[in-house]
Formats: C-alpha cells, sequence, structure tokens
C-alpha cells in the first residue's frame, strides 16, 4: 500500500505536489474545525432540542448572507493581488491592496453592524420568532470584527499560508465555542441561544488579534495611505455578485424554511446541511489552496502546467466524494443519532444533499479557475443566474414539501450550476477541470 501511494505522488507534477502538501495540513486544520463544529452542534441538539439548534442555525445562516456584503467580494481580490504581489516582489501592491480592503469593508461593516442592531427586534417579528431577537442584536455586532479578520486572513491565504488562513478564519471561533461550552458547564452559566452567540462574538474578535499579529509578523508595514479603492472595485464587484449568489444558495433554503416552516424543521435540515458540509469542506481546502497558484500561473501564462494542476485535483476530489457519500448512506442513520432521535428524520435530507455536494466537489475549481483568470463577469452571470433559480424552486418547494422541497431545490441547483462553470471554464480559458482528455 505504502509502495502504491509512494508511486502515484511520484506522478504528481511539481505545482499539484505542493498543492497536496500545502492541503494536507489544511485538512488537518479544518478537520478539527469540523469536529468541533459537530460536537456544538451535537450537544445543542441534546440540550436545546431541535428548535433550539434551528434557531441558532437559523441565525447563523441569515447573518452569513448579510456578511458577504460587507466583505463584497474584497477577500477573493485580496488573495489574487497578494499572490500576484509576492510573485513579482511588488510590495507596494501588498501594502495598498491591504489598505484599501480595510477602508472599504470596514466601512460598510460598521454601517451594517449599527442599522442591523437597530432593526434587529423588527426581523424578529418579520420570522415570527422574538426569541432571536437580543441573539440577533450580538449577531450583528460580529459582523465588524469578522469583516476585518478576513481581510488580514485574505492577506495571509494570499501569502500561501493556508492552513494558518484556514484556522484563524473559521476553525479559531469553532474552538471557542467548544471551549465556553466546557466552561459553561462547569460553572452556573444557563446554556441559551443567546449565551452560546456570545461565545461567537468573544471568538471572532481574538480571531482578529491573532490575524492582525500574524500578519505584521509576515509583512510591515500592515497599511499604506494609499487608496486604490477604483481598481480593487471593478474586480470586487463581479466576485461580490458570486460571492452574494454563493452564499445565497447554500444558505436560503434555511432561510426560507425558516420562514415558512418551523425551527423545528430547520432544526433537521441543519443537522443535515452540516454533515454534508464535511463533503464539501474538501472542495474549500484545495480551493483555498490552489487559488494563489491559479493566480500566478495564469499571470505567467502557464497554462499547460495549470491545466495538469486542476485535473489531478479534482481527480482526488472525486476519490474523495465518492468515499464520503457511501459512508452517509451506509451510516448515515446511526450518524444522526448521536444528535438524538428524532434527528433520524433527516436522513433523507442527507442523501439529497449528498447527491448535490458530490457533483459539486467532482467538478472541481472550475468557479476558481474563472475567477482568478479573470472572467469573474461570466462567473458572476452564473450565479445569479442560479441562485435565482435556487430562490424560485426552494419556495414553491418547500411550500409543497417543506424541508425535503428545500433539500431537493439545492441540490438541484447545486448541480446544475456547478456543471455549467464546468463548461464556461474550458470555454474562456481552454482548460477542463474534470480528469479527462
Amino acid at each position: 500500500m505504502m509502495n502504491f501511494i509512494k508511486k502515484q505522488l511520484s506522478k504528481l507534477d511539481k505545482h499539484s505536489l505542493e498543492i497536496l502538501l500545502k492541503s494536507s495540513s489544511t485538512v488537518i486544520v479544518q478537520f478539527i474545525g469540523v469536529s468541533a463544529r459537530l460536537i456544538v452542534s451535537v450537544f445543542l441538539g441534546r440540550t436545546l432540542g431541535v428548535s433550539g439548534l434551528g434557531d441558532i442555525n437559523f441565525i447563523n445562516q441569515l447573518i452569513t448572507v448579510v456578511m458577504i456584503f460587507s466583505v463584497i467580494g474584497m477577500d477573493h481580490v485580496l488573495i489574487k493581488q497578494i499572490s500576484i504581489g509576492i510573485s513579482q516582489k511588488n510590495n507596494n501592491l501588498i501594502k495598498n491592496s491591504i489598505h484599501t480592503a480595510l477602508v472599504i469593508n470596514g466601512t460598510i461593516a460598521f454601517s451594517i453592524m449599527v442599522i442591523g442592531v437597530c432593526f434587529s427586534n423588527f426581523i424578529a417579528k418579520i420570522f415570527n420568532n422574538s426569541n432571536i431577537t437580543q441573539p440577533l442584536i450580538i449577531a450583528f455586532i460580529i459582523i465588524l470584527p469578522h469583516t476585518i479578520g478576513v481581510v488580514f486572513t485574505s492577506g495571509i491565504n494570499g501569502y500561501r499560508k493556508i492552513w494558518q488562513s484556514r484556522f484563524l478564519k473559521d476553525v479559531l471561533t469553532s474552538l471557542v465555542v467548544l471551549a465556553g461550552i466546557c466552561l459553561y458547564q462547569i460553572t452556573t452559566i444557563n446554556i441559551n441561544i443567546y449565551s452560546i452567540i456570545i461565545l461567537y462574538l468573544i471568538g471572532r474578535i481574538l480571531s482578529l488579534l491573532i490575524s492582525v499579529i500574524y500578519w505584521k509578523k509576515l509583512f510591515k508595514p500592515i497599511i499604506k495611505k494609499k487608496y486604490i479603492g477604483k481598481l480593487m472595485l471593478k474586480t470586487s464587484f463581479p466576485l461580490f455578485l458570486v460571492a452574494t449568489t454563493s452564499v445565497a444558495a447554500t444558505s436560503i433554503d434555511v432561510i426560507m424554511l425558516g420562514y415558512l416552516s418551523t425551527s423545528s424543521k430547520v432544526g433537521l435540515y441543519a443537522v443535515a446541511s452540516r454533515l454534508v458540509m464535511f463533503l464539501g469542506f474538501f472542495l474549500l481546502i484545495s480551493n483555498s489552496a490552489i487559488s494563489p497558484k491559479i493566480a500566478i500561473l495564469f499571470a505567467n501564462n502557464k497554462l499547460n502546467e495549470l491545466s495538469i494542476m486542476v485535473k489531478k485535483v479534482t481527480f482526488g476530489l472525486i476519490i474523495i466524494g465518492l468515499i464520503s457519500i457511501l459512508f452517509f448512506i451506509f451510516l448515515g442513520k446511526p450518524l444522526l443519532s448521536i444528535w438524538g432521535n428524532d434527528f433520524t428524520k433527516a436522513y433523507s435530507l442527507l442523501i439529497i444533499l449528498s447527491f448535490g455536494q458530490i457533483i459539486s466537489v467532482s467538478t472541481g475549481c472550475s468557479g476558481i479557475l474563472l475567477m482568478m483568470g479573470g472572467h469573474e463577469k461570466t462567473l458572476g452571470y452564473i450565479s445569479i443566474f442560479f441562485a435565482t433559480l435556487n430562490l424560485v424552486l426552494n419556495y414553491f418547494l418547500i411550500v409543497n414539501y417543506e424541508e425535503i422541497g428545500a433539500a431537493i431545490a439545492t441540490s438541484l441547483t447545486m448541480s446544475l450550476e456547478s456543471i455549467v462553470k464546468v463548461v464556461h471554464a474550458k470555454r474562456k480559458t481552454g482548460i477542463l477541470t474534470l480528469p479527462i482528455k
């Protein structure tokens, strides 16, 4: 077995090998984060019940959508700009990009935070759920440290410090929440939606502080007083559309289910969706690792090397996806029962969502390829179309089939969008992400 693995590794080109090495450490870090989130989810499911877990996941998804407007696609712009700046030893590009992103994103995030805090009660009334008013206020406050943190973690990613970026952006907050829950258990602090959201706020603030310190060690000074907003906004706007529609595609199901159905249905759906995210996080990791490399290879016009790299990465993702979906099919119900016996009702949701996710994973980095290759507008148009389709399908299917309808709508649109991205990536860049000739 070891000889087989060594033989396969020896066949890898230098770029694919670099991605593998960077991804391996990122996989470990991301696995820790996913495990922490799953443990938290299990605990909350058993402590707060299906409805309580549904409320927390509803708030998280709602804020996730709102945060896209504070980031406005600038995270991907930063990865691209800083990757190119490093490869060309252009320190001014790096300095100016970070400074500009801080000005733009910080201003937007502060404005959204203030508006959100003021209208939290109104939002809770829209969704006919007064229990989420105070947690929503805290959740909107989280937007500011999270957004500024994204600027620095994107810069760290552009520096090709992949696992460090993923740890600071996602994993650290999950670990803080898990540690906080353990602390709550040994003290008299009551565990409810409000106290859990407080932990998320602490995690985001801590993540921001460490990100700033780490960035300062990588690059000095942190900022430079030269604003290049026109250049960066020109690139970020199409990416903002992509990010908006992408997050909408993964969040609109939970939000609409919360509006059209009950917290219990959201709770069941949220557990199935969180488990399926385990399948998708391999694509997330590979995209984080491969994005700076794609930007550099495009800038140097090394398309043949780029093609070889993406095919090998996609092949690995297909293998991982097939193993994961077989695991869910045969062991899905026992896995769901960890949350409690009531959650085994989510098995059909788990299978439906898994098929959509495996198609998304199996098509590889086609979206990143369009993004880093300068075809952001094309990617934006694709994302807008399928986000609209997802919204329409979710509405009609949830009205008639509730959580099953949400799963079908999400899985179907995810699959179709992934296929269309592959086709357009081939047309625009000449590179097919699928591992076929």
